[in-house]
């Protein structure tokens, strides 16, 4: 504004609205998101209209651009950081011998473009990898927790019985011989016994087999907030055409899953992978998750906004997706995948609410 106010009306209107133009467009940036990269490469073009025209000082306005350009493919930021700086150097030109010793005061505007972008890209990755660490770290120990747990589970249901065994048979082995109907009673107590014990460790076995999608997730929730990405998880159904947010794993609890124990616990592994492979590889900031229940199956989608890749990409890479469709044949499920460099992927998990093999046994 203050070099504005000293230069002739007859070009004063034109910086006003060069200015007005970037405050307008530095607004948008916010709100579309989609259109970051022409409204940056315009918002440059502007500071360099205004330093060739009216003065170099403009650039300064460039720190206000540093974070946006630094979310930018690295291709695209290379180019407007050379062409800023050639033309930059244009315009220097006839300043130099003006500003003298002062001349290092031009370079300035320089870091806010040229350089800052990138040290602000370097530390946002950095901090993204670490996000990852932490959050492997603590599925790690959630992980030896459950170790630990599965560990007491045993032990608490079958120690106790197996040693009431042990003993059980020392008592039969002497008396088989001196009191042979009583042994054969202790015998019995023993059959009785073990029998008790393969039902506690069945039942011991399917609970700890059975993994729920709410569960998995509050673990999504806890992993994606570590890598710092926005998740949000949408429900529908027949009855609820329309997507509903949902706020807490309380929701889908309340609300159980019409599968089997079977099928959930395939989904519930195979939202988990897929989670772990937006927050490893995708390096994005939002990921959306619908879980749909229509009348012949449950499909949940995880979508996020990513770097994406080629499909051809996604098959040769070690990203879990063979062992993804493995778990889905199991139980006559499918996964379907679109992704493209640059606009992100979409995951979709398929689950038929009836298995057509248990469907034809049953016939």
């Amino acid at each position: 504004m203050y070099f504005l106010l000293y230069e002739p009306s007859s070009i004063q209107w034109l910086g006003f609205v060069l200015l007005g133009l970037f405050v307008l467009s530095f607004r948008q940036s916010y709100f579309y998101a989609k259109w970051a990269t022409p409204i940056l490469i315009v918002q440059v073009g502007i500071l360099l209209i205004l330093a060739a025209v009216f003065h170099p000082m403009y650039t300064f306005m460039g720190f206000m651009i540093a974070a946006p350009l630094s979310k930018q493919k690295l291709p695209i930021l290379l180019s407007i950081t050379i062409v800023f700086t050639v033309a930059m150097g244009f315009i220097a030109v006839p300043y130099l011998d003006r500003m003298g010793s002062l001349v290092w005061i031009g370079l300035v505007p320089m870091f806010g473009i040229c350089i800052l972008p990138y040290i602000i890209r370097t530390s946002t990755r950095f901090q993204q990898k670490s996000a990852r660490l932490r959050a492997e770290t603590a599925e790690r120990m959630a992980q030896q927790e459950e170790r630990q747990r599965i560990a007491r589970e045993l032990h608490d249901t079958l120690g106790h019985t197996l040693s009431l065994i042990a003993l059980k048979g020392e008592v039969v082995e002497k008396l088989v011989h001196r009191h042979p109907e009583r042994a054969i009673e202790e015998a019995r107590e023993i059959r009785e016994t073990a029998r008790a014990a393969l039902k506690q460790m069945r039942e011991l076995v399917t609970e700890m087999k059975v993994t729920y999608l709410a569960d998995e997730y509050k673990h999504a929730v806890s992993l994606c907030s570590a890598a710092g990405i926005s998740l949000a998880f949408q429900y529908q159904s027949i009855s609820n055409p329309r997507p509903s947010h949902v706020g807490t794993e309380d929701a889908l609890v309340n609300n159980p899953l019409p599968l089997t124990p079977l099928q959930e616990t395939i989904l519930a592994m195979c939202f988990r992978e897929t989670i772990t492979n937006v927050v490893r590889h995708s390096r994005a900031t939002k990921c959306n998750v619908l879980l749909d229940i229509q009348e012949g199956e449950v499909r949940v989608s995880v979508s996020d906004d990513g770097i994406g890749a080629d499909m051809d990409q996604f098959y040769t890479s070690s990203n879990g997706l063979a062992g993804l469709r493995q778990r889905l044949v199991m139980i006559d499920g499918r996964m379907s995948l679109s992704s493209s460099s640059g606009k992100g992927t979409e995951v979709t998990l398929h689950i038929p609410r009836v298995i057509r093999n248990e469907k034809v046994g049953s016939a």
